[in-house]
């Protein structure tokens, strides 16, 4: 991943303090302690794209013979939906600078 404000690419492992409430993710970065933010609307997209995925899967594998073709469409529409999201979800949000929070 790299962090909007200092431009420094890290790993997720590199990350120490870190909030997840459902699929929205918080944490700061590493180098520069700015917070950045996991993008939850395209977590939830792609996670709606996995499931029509192997909803596809599972009427081309117990359908009847002739509904192969809708589910093949499923499948992939489906991959369309979450690997675009997935794309989108790799780019942080940048939630605050490091130093403007005011200490007092």
């Amino acid at each position: 991943m790299k962090c909007p404000s200092c431009q420094q690419v890290f790993r997720p492992s590199q990350v120490v303090d870190s909030r997840a409430h459902g699929v929205d993710v918080r944490f700061g970065c590493p180098h520069c302690r700015a917070r950045l933010a996991v993008n939850g609307r395209a977590t939830r997209i792609k996670l709606m794209g996995f499931v029509l995925m192997m909803a596809g899967s599972g009427v081309m594998l117990w359908a009847p013979e002739r509904s192969w073709i809708f589910g093949s469409m499923v499948c992939i529409a489906g991959a369309v939906m979450a690997f675009s999201a997935r794309r989108r979800e790799l780019r942080l949000q940048w939630l605050d600078r490091p130093g403007s929070r005011d200490k007092g």
